[in-house]
């Protein structure tokens, strides 16, 4: 079956699809959602001929599609504006038309691959760019459009929200990614099925423990990660700097790692850090996916204090790695994932965050619940049982389509 993939896709995990292009030949495409790579690479290992299709933000006025292949797969970049309001050229801000441009370009795409089965991430131009299409088709619900709207109060959230609510009321085929989501995608879509988002199982057990014991050695000099993309009100970075103030207190040599939008040297987590006199925090910003997983897997614990979540994949990375998370106990889909209350805190409260990681950090605790969060998962994440799930859901589709 010849599957198209519509959602983000960057070229810095899909290049590994395209080895017979060097990466600086390829345009970036979407940063912000590597775990499409690891749905495609399982699509592709099935025997499916796979179009990722993508948009990125324009060069010096090039809005040409490009395409890519290497055997089995297929990658289509569509051009999308670089302003959501101002002009760009003679052309409107893309927010302003409700992205028509680039939706257009996508819908284009899809007619001339001409695939057997459309599947499309998050309910904005992606999902809006294939509903009319008379072909199978399955929308990932990423998020909730209403609850980020109530977290980023401006009109280009408002116009978004009024981008998912059209286009959701158009699926016929729904997936979401959580059952904290599943109200809000029922009230919407006809058919919604839980099928949570995947990541690549890369260890053992045994070599899961042998990195939990190299860990171990290293646990009075501790180190911290956490992982953003963007520092708002949302994802409440700034409590866990506090929380981080209070645990270097009785603990001088932890350092504190940032990483994603809003982590970058002087950037807005750096000012926050500034103001709380914070030292041995690194700002990294963006970085690639490999050297986030190698960040990652060095690290003993990953501080998530978002606010909501509809999922959070950076949870289920660390954890296939072994790395213990701290995650919000009313934060969205949070603690579905994670699966364990004892790692959950008030999130809000920046002296329950320290509190916990004084708690995790005793050794035979520690080493125990690391290894408890990569079972958890093996059974529930792995990319096999997630590409299964939609595997079932694809045939159900194509059996009820017409």
């Amino acid at each position: 079956m010849k599957i198209a993939i519509l959602g983000p896709t960057h070229k810095s995990f899909i290049g590994s699809f395209l080895p017979n292009y060097n990466q600086d030949q390829l345009p970036d495409g979407y940063f912000g959602a590597p775990f499409m790579g690891t749905i495609i690479s399982e699509l592709l290992n099935r025997n499916y001929e796979v179009i990722a299709i993508t948009t990125t933000v324009e060069l010096g006025g090039n809005y040409t599609i490009k395409e890519f292949s290497y055997k089995n797969f297929k990658w289509i970049v569509v051009p999308s504006r670089k302003h959501s309001f101002r002009f760009n050229g003679s052309k409107l801000g893309k927010i302003v038309d409700f992205y028509s441009f680039e939706r257009k370009m996508l819908k284009k795409t899809i007619f001339e691959t001409n695939p057997d089965f459309l599947h499309a991430f998050w309910s904005y131009e992606f999902a809006s760019a294939v509903v009319n299409f008379p072909k199978p088709q399955l929308v990932t619900i990423e998020d909730n459009a209403i609850v980020v709207l109530l977290f980023f109060k401006n009109f280009y959230r408002f116009c978004r929200l009024l981008m998912s609510e059209w286009t959701l009321r158009k699926v016929k085929f729904a997936s979401t990614v959580s059952p904290y989501m599943i109200s809000y995608a029922k009230k919407r879509c006809e058919n919604v099925k839980v099928i949570p988002n995947p990541t690549k199982i890369e260890f053992s057990q045994e070599q899961i423990k042998l990195s939990i014991e190299k860990r171990l050695s290293s646990i009075a000099t501790p180190r911290f990660i956490m992982i953003f993309n963007g520092w708002d009100k949302r994802k409440n970075g700034y409590e866990a700097l506090k929380a981080f103030k209070l645990f270097k207190q009785n603990s001088h040599k932890a350092t504190l790692h940032l990483y994603g939008y809003g982590t970058e040297m002087n950037g807005l987590a750096y000012k926050d850090a500034k103001t709380l006199s914070l030292s041995d925090v690194y700002f990294n910003g963006p970085v690639s996916h490999d050297i986030l997983i190698d960040a990652i897997q060095s690290s003993h614990l990953l501080i998530h204090p978002a606010l909501e979540e509809s999922f959070g994949v950076v949870l289920i990375e660390a954890m296939s790695y072994g790395v213990i998370p701290i995650g919000g106990a009313k934060s969205g889909g949070v603690p579905w994932v994670i699966n364990d209350d004892s790692l959950l805190v008030d999130v809000s409260d920046y002296r329950e965050i320290k509190l916990k990681i004084d708690e995790l950090l005793v050794e035979d605790y520690y080493k125990k619940t690391a290894f408890n969060v990569y079972k958890n998962t093996i059974s529930r994440f792995s990319s096999k049982s997630v590409i299964d799930q939609y595997e079932e859901y694809y045939k159900e589709i194509l059996e009820k389509w017409n």
